[in-house]
């Protein structure tokens, strides 16, 4: 494709999404809202030694953090101060997911095989902690997790032998099952998710649900459900996959039918020349947007809603972009190692890394 016809690309996939519920509120005299003014990270959590690798916002000051060797850290003040929980039994895992209801109600994941895929579940802020789930499937692997409602969510694992293994529960995670494989698209050899941000699965209220794929070597997925999990369907996105290695690492919604995804290649030789795609129908269609810039994989990625104009953060071990145009261009905020960030609005825009955990913050509009 040549440049001209990858900006037009961009541009028809822009105005699909202005077009869909992005559209940018009108100021008193009828123009067009200005977009966020230029935005800078305040590190709220500082830990040479701690990877933050989720993030969840429960509102405008309560904010869960997981990451490895065990990392779980909350804030209700908006950053000002941390507790650290500790989970008893999971002190050396890799928390990969995190999804918080309250200051109080929380769920933690973690990765690995066998039995170090795992759930544990807080009803008191930290100070205790509940295993939920353990995997005792020796070829699975999960990735990541999320919840519709305080009753409702799944877990997705990578695939083996042709078949991916998600688990659901409808009890508030006192119990899970596995979604019977024969309703949810089969996997392509090798094919799984990357556990990098926490985001390759997103719900939304009303039993919509999504989750990305990669590490195929062929066409990379957004496989979707409408309906809490008992059907499934699936469409090709315009990352590629071209190794093990490469795909799609991150999916964030502001609204049921408006999203991005990110990706891109862990490997040098990975060679991914579209590393993010947008929609505004809900995941039925993507629609690959100008390169991040961020070069190699981008981890993750979050829509952010309620902003003037269509705005995206984009994140990855060599820093953090954003765009104020849908995706059609970005720009470089910082070069901070980043692997995961949240948005709940444009004052609730939150990341992590290696050693941080960092709040956005935009400059006065003017």
């Amino acid at each position: 494709m040549t440049r001209g016809a990858t900006r037009a690309v961009v541009a028809s996939a822009v105005a699909v999404v202005v077009g869909c519920g992005g559209e940018p509120d009108a100021g008193d005299d009828g123009t067009a809202a200005r977009p966020l003014a230029e935005p800078s990270w305040e590190v709220v959590l500082a830990d040479s030694g701690a990877l933050a690798i989720s993030v969840s916002i429960v509102d405008d000051t309560t904010v869960w953090v997981s990451g490895g060797s065990g990392m779980v850290a909350r804030t209700v003040d908006g950053g000002a101060t941390w507790s650290r929980p500790v989970v008893a039994g999971g002190e050396d895992l890799g928390f990969r997911d995190v999804h918080a209801f309250s200051a109080d109600e929380a769920f933690v994941l973690s990765i690995g095989p066998g039995t170090d895929s795992r759930i544990y579940r807080t009803a008191d802020g930290g100070a205790s902690w509940t295993l939920a789930f353990q995997n005792e499937d020796p070829n699975a692997f999960f990735d990541c997790f999320s919840f519709w409602d305080r009753q409702r969510g799944f877990a997705f694992s990578d695939s083996h032998e042709g078949e991916f293994t998600l688990v659901r529960t409808v009890d508030g995670g006192t119990t899970w099952s596995r979604i019977d494989p024969a309703v949810v698209p089969d996997a392509r050899p090798g094919e799984g998710a990357f556990a990098s941000s926490g985001t390759c699965v997103v719900t939304r209220p009303g039993g919509l649900g999504w989750f990305v794929t990669g590490a195929s070597g062929v066409d990379t997925r957004v496989v979707a459900t409408e309906d809490y999990g008992r059907t499934w369907s699936e469409v090709v996105t315009p990352i590629a996959s071209v190794s093990a290695t490469s795909g799609v690492f991150s999916l964030s919604m502001s609204d049921d039918r408006s999203g991005v995804i990110v990706g891109g290649g862990l490997a040098p030789e990975d060679s991914v020349p579209v590393d993010a795609a947008v929609t505004a129908d809900g995941g039925r269609t993507w629609t690959a947007l100008a390169p991040t810039g961020l070069g190699g994989a981008v981890y993750g990625v979050a829509a952010v809603p309620d902003a003037p104009t269509p705005t995206f953060v984009a994140v990855s071990p060599a820093g953090s972009v954003w765009s104020v145009d849908g995706g059609a261009s970005w720009r470089r905020i910082d070069t901070r190692d980043y692997w995961t960030v949240a948005a709940a609005g444009p004052d609730a825009v939150w990341a992590g890394g290696r050693g941080h955990v960092s709040r956005l913050r935009f400059a006065p509009s003017r």
